[in-house]
Parts: structure tokens; sequence; C-alpha cells
């Protein structure tokens, strides 16, 4: 079944003028037939001014992705691509082309002075489609209840009629353990899909479950983001299983790591437009949703420090929802079969040698295998256990389209339009904890309404020593007074350390955090929500997401237990306004100005700090990435 094929059935299309080869040839960009593609009105459109590249409206996966196919006949003078099948023209335009900065220039001049120097460094790292790599259509598994998880669940299900099963996984390294063990009980189908893949222990971990599942017939369906994809040839080889496929969602043009700023620089808005969603379902009966991708950074995997993030296991009804949302991003032809993108065909012998090297990395993991052979039995019959693991209730898996990274418009956004409304319905408390906060000024004035309601609004986002991303943290902080004078109660989450087992739950390690990457809310102690949605213009505008929401009092109880534990002065910074102590604050009135203040507890004593909790170098490099322009809108 490892099979791929062609983007889809049919292919954007690049206008032309004349002039046709041989239909479905490759050509590699940087060669001179793309120099002359290049040059035509309707690609230059797309990469001509850098003040069109921050248009919501993409350009079309042909004007930056090979196979670069245009029509078989020739249609001068019209001014936008069209979707048919087609051959590859090379004639280039004779008339001038007008630049993104309105001054006339010689169509494709750039490119015919900067592509063959840039072919003479990159040529090695060019990739090509290969076009008879056959991709059918595939579908979930449309009778779970025949499987072994499907019947272990009958029981419960037949007591909680039209209900589904949740259960919060909120540390990492049980989240790896869930996972794995649900790979291990899987019968008929397992479908990932994921925004990073990293091949490091427990990307190893999890791919040895999947190919031990895949080695007694299990159909295993592997669907990656390309952007932060690990390694090509450990892809490759899994797809060289009979049972295992992997595509890879809105490939890039450069395979090596090292090449792929010039395809980001060619094709900025296409490539920075990525799937984000994050699921894992087995036999469509569960499923594994939330904000952690595959990493040891996320499942406490060897790492002394992780992030702190949540998953939800969801049994029952609603991974039907989740499974069609899956299907939809598999079948789209954004989906390209991991074998395409090879120019070596791979063999059996490669997957061997895959296996070897899987052995070796999960040699390093021996915490995993200690928490993984004491819990897996345990974990599975908890699942069984109605009362114990699993809260039933009403709840709704809500996706974004594979076709969001085309156009974002408010019928491509379904996600995000679902969080306004949820926001809209609250009427008493409103809990967040969002890794990645850039509010706009609009999301302001909604707190603030929120507010004069009598909502209570209380944030937990990351500080600058816990956020990965150090341009998220620049972009927020030129909004935090504005939150705070609109009435919200902000926290700036820190590291802080290792926490103290609680007997009661399986697993043992609840480790030391060093960086925040939830996304979760509570609203109003009912409802519940748990997803791959940041709080920011990106999961807003650019990327696809997928999220569930769940209608339950106990589930939100537990939720909110884990967030207000985040609020604690030990783990987190108090953002508020208080009067400036230093006497040149006082103003004509007497009076000293209010300042933002940051209060906590270091080493068990409590603390009042007027200044960022950072060192200098750190204050003055947030100064100076907060000053880079137009940045926001791509955060």
């Amino acid at each position: 079944m490892a099979g791929c094929g062609p983007v889809g059935k049919t292919a954007r299309a690049i206008p032309a003028t004349s002039g046709r080869v041989s239909p479905l040839t490759v050509i590699p960009e940087g060669c001179r037939t793309w120099r002359r593609l290049r040059s035509l009105p309707d690609v230059n459109r797309h990469m001509g001014s850098r003040r069109s590249s921050w248009s919501l409206n993409p350009p079309p996966i042909s004007s930056r992705f090979a196979p670069r196919l245009v029509p078989r006949t020739p249609f001068p003078g019209v001014p936008s691509p069209t979707t048919v099948r087609g051959t590859l023209d090379h004639t280039p335009p004779t008339t001038p082309v007008q630049s993104g900065h309105g001054r006339t220039r010689k169509a494709g001049l750039p490119a015919r002075l900067l592509v063959p120097c840039l072919l003479l460094v990159l040529a090695p790292g060019c990739a090509t489609l290969r076009p008879t790599v056959p991709a059918p259509p595939s579908f979930a598994f449309d009778h779970p209840e025949s499987t072994r998880l499907g019947q272990a669940l009958a029981p419960a299900q037949k007591q909680h009629p039209g209900e589904s099963g949740f259960g919060i996984l909120e540390y990492g390294l049980e989240s790896l353990v869930a996972r794995a063990a649900l790979a291990d009980a899987a019968d008929q189908t397992i479908d990932a899909q994921y925004y990073i893949y990293d091949s490091d222990e427990a990307g190893s971990i999890l791919a040895e479950h999947l190919l031990e599942a895949a080695d007694r017939g299990v159909r295993v369906r592997l669907l990656l983001d390309d952007y932060n994809l690990g390694s090509d040839s450990d892809l490759l080889a899994l797809s060289v299983h009979p049972k295992i496929q992997v595509r890879v969602f809105n490939p890039l043009f450069m395979r090596p790591r090292w090449a792929r700023v010039l395809d980001y620089a060619m094709h900025f808005r296409s490539a920075t437009r990525r799937m984000h969603n994050k699921l894992f379902i087995v036999d469509n009966e569960f499923t594994i949703l939330g904000g952690r991708n595959v990493g040891n950074d996320y499942f406490n995997v060897r790492a002394n420090s992780v992030f702190r993030d949540f998953d939800i296991l969801i049994a029952g009804p609603v991974t039907a929802q989740a499974s069609t949302a899956f299907d939809q991003y598999w079948n789209s032809p954004w989906s390209v079969p991991a074998l395409a993108l090879s120019l070596r065909t791979r063999t059996a012998a490669d997957l061997e040698n895959l296996r070897h090297k899987l052995k070796a990395r999960v040699k390093n993991a021996a915490l995993f295998a200690e928490e993984y052979a004491e819990g897996r039995d345990r974990y599975l019959t908890d699942l069984a256990d109605d009362g114990k693991s699993l809260v039933w209730a009403h709840g709704e898996i809500v996706a974004d389209p594979p076709r969001k990274i085309e156009n974002a418009s408010p019928g491509t956004r379904p996600v995000a339009n679902r969080l306004d409304e949820e926001f809209a319905r609250a009427k008493h408390e409103v809990l967040v904890e969002a890794a990645y906060f850039v509010p706009t000024a609009n999301e302001i004035g909604s707190f603030q309404k929120l507010r004069d309601r009598g909502v209570d609004i209380r944030l937990v986002t990351s500080a600058l020593d816990t956020t990965d991303v150090s341009m998220v943290y620049c972009a927020y902080q030129k909004y935090r007074r504005d939150l705070v004078e609109a009435g919200v109660d902000l926290y700036e989450y820190k590291v802080h350390p290792p926490q103290g087992r609680r007997e009661h739950k399986w697993y043992r390690l609840r480790p030391s955090y060093s960086a925040l990457h939830s996304k979760v809310l509570v609203f109003d102690g009912q409802t519940s929500w748990i997803g791959s949605f940041n709080l920011d213009p990106r999961s807003h505008d650019l990327n696809t997401e997928v999220a569930v929401v769940v209608d339950s009092a106990e589930l939100s109880a537990k939720l909110a237990e884990s967030i207000n534990e985040d609020r604690l002065p030990t783990r987190s910074w108090r953002v508020q306004l208080q009067p400036d102590p230093r006497p040149a604050a006082a103003g004509l009135s007497g009076k000293p100005s209010q300042v933002v203040t940051w209060t906590g507890e270091i080493e068990g004593e409590p603390v009042t700090l007027f200044h960022e909790p950072m060192s200098f170098r750190k204050r003055l490099k947030v100064f100076f990435l907060s000053k880079i322009p137009y940045i926001d809108d791509q955060l």
C-alpha cells in the first residue's frame, strides 16, 4: 500500500504564450526553462513586491512548486491561472513587466542574473516530483466496533449513548505512552498527522510502534507538514513497508534544510503557510489531539526540561469527526507522497537499515522503557474502565479545511470562528493558557467588552525565558500594558523546579518545565477547549488548525485546576500596574505614574519587580526584535 502519485487529478497552470514540450515534464526550479517561466506576468505578480507579500491570498501551488505545468494550448491575456491538465511551456513574454514597486523593467532580468549562480550552489539539493508514483485516495476504517478497542469500549458506550469519553493527558511521557499503547492495540488502522516529527528518541519510539503495527497488518497513514521535517531518508524508508503510507503536506522544493531559506525567500507566502494540526487516530475509535508534536522536548524523553503542554484522549463517536478531518487532508492535492520527493528508488534494504537505526536510538530512552513497561497494561485497562480515566460528555471536533493555505477567509477559518463564538458566549469567567499569544487591537477591545459585562479573564502566557520563539514574545509585549489596562488578569509562565509526585496517578514523572506550549481554554467552568490553535495571527490566518470543544463541567474542572496551578507565584509572574516608587515618577499632580510590575516568588520569597524578569542582554534583544516591521502578521 505504500504509494504516491501526482499532486492531484488536475494541476494549476501558469499562463503561457506559445510553445509546448512533452506532457508532465518536470522542470527543476533554477534551470533555463524555469528562468523563462519566472518572467511570466502572473508569476511575477505573486513574487514581485514586498507589500503584496503580506496579502492573505497565496500564489497558486504551481507558481512555486515542481512540476511546473502549463496548458496544452496557449491562452495569452488570461490574468490568472486556471486548473487544467497540461504540458510545459517555456516561451517568455515579449512585453515588459511592471514590477511590484511601479517601475517598468525587462521581463525576467533578475532571474537571469541570479539563478545561474544559485544553481552552482543549490543544484545538488534540488528535488523533483515523480508523477509515476501513485497516490490513491483512502479513507478511515468504517467498522471500529469490530476491533479489540471497539469491543473494550462497547460497555461504556452503552451506558453513555451519544457521548464520547475524554481524558486529559497533562504530562509528556504519559502522552507518549498513550500513543504507543494504542498503537500496540490497533487492529485495522493508525492515522497520524503532525506539524513536527523529529528523528530523535521520541520519534524513533513512535516509529518503532508504528512499524510493529504495520508488521501485524495494520494500515498506517502518516501525514507530516514539511516546514520542520526532520529526515527525508527515514520517511522514505518507512514508505517501503507495504502497509505504511507517508505523505508530506505543502512540500518545499528545496529538500536539504540548509537550502530551504531560498524557497522561503522566493515563495514566502505559500511556503510559510503550514499544516499545524496534530492528530493520532487508532481504528477510528480513539484519538489523541492537542498541542504536542513528536519529539523529545514534547514527551520528556531524555530531556531534563520539556514543554508544558496538554493533549486530550478521545474515545467513541467524536473520533469519527477527527477521521473525517484527517481524510480531507490526506486526499488533498496539497498532500504529496514522500516517495515522489526522492530521486532514488527505495528498497527493502533501506527499511531494514531504518529498523536498526530506530533500535539504536531507542536504547538511549531508558526512562520511557521503564515507564512504558510499568504503565502500558494498566493504562489500557483504565481505558476500558468507565469512571476512572475518562469523562463522558458531548464534544465536537473543529478543523480548518486544507484549502485555508490557499486563501484565508471566513469560510476557511472555522476554528478561529468557533473560538470567537465561545468568547462571545462567555458569561462569568474565561481561563486561558496560551504559549504564543499575540493579540490585535480588536481582540483587546473584545476583552474590554467582556470585562464590561463582568466576565473575568485570566490568561497565562510565556515569559521570555519560557518561549521557544522569541519573536512571539517581542510582538506580545507591545500589547501587555493594554491588556492589563483592559482588565485582563495576566500571568507570564516562568521556569520552575520539578514538582512533587502525585501518588494517585499512574505516571511518576513531573518534570521541570522550560517552555510553555499549551493552547487550552475553559469557558464558564463548563466548556473546555484543547487543540493546536495559538492565539496569534498565524493560527488565525495562515496555518491550518484543529481543536476539540467539550461540554462538561467535570472535564472543565480538571483542566481549570491545571491552569490555576500554573498561575501560582512559584510558576508564573503576575503582571500588574502599580505606582512607580521612583521619586522622579511623580507628575505635576504629585501622584506617581502607573508602571507594569511582575510579582512572584524567587527561592520561596515573594518579590515585585519593576523591570522585566530578564537580563539586560535579553532586554536589549527584545528591544531590537520588536522593531522589525510587519512581523506581527507572520507570528
